[in-house]
């Protein structure tokens, strides 16, 4: 066991969980801890484009989950991927990204009081 405090504990190394670090550890003054329960994303099929097809579904890189029953889809459930390594979903999609709507980062930015978090100074990491 370690006899270590942190500043922030971020769990999930996804898109969000290392942006997340990575933008909090920026203040050297805090200590970050970032914990992914997947396996480093060394898999080759991650690295290929049309590798989804044997990510999702795989449970090397997929948690296998499924949703409820839907009494909208004739009480079928249906299989919900979720990515099971470093980088979580981003690494089991194919290489696709979306980027959210630039009102969402500019609230977010607003609520939290720091400019950092706004559009404008969050698009220059999606161009990394």
């Amino acid at each position: 066991m370690f006899d270590t405090t942190f500043d922030y504990i971020i769990v999930g190394a996804g898109t969000a969980g290392c942006l997340l670090a990575n933008r909090l550890s920026a203040d050297a003054s805090k200590r970050v801890l970032l914990i992914e329960a997947g396996r480093k994303d060394d898999y080759h099929w991650i690295h290929i484009p049309v590798g989804y097809l044997h990510c999702i579904g795989n449970p090397r890189t997929d948690w296998l989950y499924q949703t409820q029953p839907e009494p909208g889809l004739n009480g079928r459930a249906l299989r919900y991927p979720r990515g099971k390594t470093l980088g979580g979903c981003s690494s089991i999609n194919g290489m696709i990204y979306m980027r959210g709507q630039a009102r969402d980062y500019d609230q977010w930015a607003q609520l939290v009081g720091d400019p950092g978090w706004g559009w404008h100074a969050s698009l220059p990491y999606f161009m990394l």
